[in-house]
């Protein structure tokens, strides 16, 4: 049987992979419009949210609030990189790279939260860093 995470983590591939190429053709145009208008959505998001939870939140350390927000900088930086690329490059050379960020979460995982790989996912996560840079490579 399939776990959750998979499935999320499926959904989540999907979304940022369609949301992805219609970023591709908004930025093509102005990288910026795409970034301020992503921001926007999730700021409304989040309040729609906040409106519905605002019972669970918890309240959190001050170490918390600042793994928090300097997450949200990160992500924030990276959406405004990508979409400069996207405007830049090529989709099919600038996706992939930047596909290389889980990877990187992973490598964090298990060197700071002492997570464990199994061979299998050792070995997954190699031949999708491998399939990353073939695909990235410049043909011409």
């Amino acid at each position: 049987m399939i776990s959750i995470g998979v499935i999320i983590g499926l959904l989540t591939a999907l979304f940022f992979g369609i949301g992805t190429f219609l970023a591709k053709i908004v930025c093509e145009k102005d990288p910026i419009f795409q970034w301020i208008v992503v921001n926007i959505v999730g700021i409304i998001l989040c309040i729609a949210i906040l409106a519905k939870y605002h019972q669970k939140l918890q309240v959190f350390e001050w170490k918390i609030l600042l793994y928090a927000v300097s997450s949200a900088i990160m992500i924030v930086l990276g959406s405004l990189l990508l979409y400069y690329g996207l405007y830049k490059g090529k989709a099919s050379i600038v996706v992939p790279l930047s596909s290389i960020g889980p990877a990187i979460t992973v490598i964090l995982a298990v060197i700071f939260l002492k997570e464990q790989l199994t061979t299998n996912q050792i070995m997954g996560i190699f031949l999708i860093l491998l399939g990353i840079i073939l695909i990235s490579i410049n043909q011409g």
